[in-house]
């Protein structure tokens, strides 16, 4: 690992190679803050789900309350 670490020495290359990681690296987390389609539809899938769910209740509750005013 030395070896390969003194062939490395403060050179115009390896200025470039640190600046394109250390760009890259921003790159990436800032595109890493960003929705993707993915998560997006997951998401759409998610709310359908919960208003699914939410008008379900909502109709139990419904014929709970007819059952009651007719017992």
């Amino acid at each position: 690992m030395k070896a390969l670490l003194g062939n490395f020495k403060s050179t115009q290359s390896s200025k470039l190679l640190v600046a394109f990681f250390i760009v890259a690296s921003a790159m990436f987390a800032i595109s890493a803050c960003e929705k993707g389609p993915a998560e997006k539809a997951g998401e759409s899938i998610d709310q359908g789900v919960e208003d699914t769910k939410d008008a379900y209740n909502e109709g139990v509750e419904e014929v709970q309350d007819e059952i009651d005013d007719h017992s």
